[in-house]
């Protein structure tokens, strides 16, 4: 039986990453991970994520085509995303931002630090590897629903095996490049990344902690 104990020390402990050393993870160790996640659950079990996984060299010639279309053109995922924030998740935004710019000793009036940050995310962090995440689009936003549900199981099971990773939906902005060099299908729709590797520690941005709500913010029990 799995100790709930356990569990929650490692989703308390897991940090998403945003500097990665450049050794790449052994593929067996890959294939482990990405098996073990198929048991997640889905609505009439069908399974709707779509992973396309990159190895060196690939991952830095996307990268490299990721930050060329960055600089030259406006995000236009293939799903909006939110045009503004409302209260409360617009102040939940704003503290993460922070903590990250502060971690990175970025002023919040360094205009040319910040778009080297922002920039640093086409640059996948420097991780080996990305795994490009979509769906069917025919399928509408439930199955969007169960991809949230294999991403977690994605992250827990990452760190279990040593493996530290950053899901970003930045990737999703610049479609064409993704699509250009990766076999997506026609009919799936991009909903993010999530870059995988290991983490520089040494890296100021990797010292970046954000806070989580107690438990009675999102959830409420109705009856006795």
């Amino acid at each position: 039986m799995t100790d709930l104990a356990a569990l929650e020390a490692a989703w308390s402990e897991r940090r998403s990453k945003r500097a990665f050393r450049p050794e790449p993870i052994e593929r067996g160790t890959l294939d482990r991970l990405f098996e073990a996640v198929q048991h997640a659950p889905s609505w009439c079990n069908v399974q709707p994520w779509r992973v396309t996984i990159t190895m060196p060299p690939v991952t830095g010639e996307l990268a490299g085509a990721l930050q060329a279309a960055a600089r030259s053109g406006l995000p236009h995922p293939e799903i909006a995303f939110p045009l503004e924030y409302p209260s409360p998740y617009r102040e939940h935004r704003i503290a993460c931002g922070a903590a990250l710019y502060t971690a990175m000793g970025v002023a919040r009036e360094d205009k040319a630090g910040r778009y080297d940050a922002w920039l640093r995310n086409y640059a996948l962090f420097d991780a080996p590897h990305l795994a490009v995440v979509s769906c069917d689009r025919r399928l509408g936003p439930y199955a969007y629903v169960d991809v949230g549900v294999w991403l977690g199981f994605v992250v827990t099971a990452a760190a279990a095996l040593g493996i530290d990773t950053c899901p970003m939906a930045s990737i999703a902005a610049y479609p064409e490049p993704l699509r250009a060099r990766l076999p997506i299908a026609e009919s799936d729709v991009i909903l993010f990344g999530l870059v995988l590797g290991h983490g520089d520690d040494a890296a100021p941005a990797n010292a970046c902690r954000t806070t989580r709500e107690p438990a009675a913010k999102n959830v409420a029990f109705v009856g006795v």
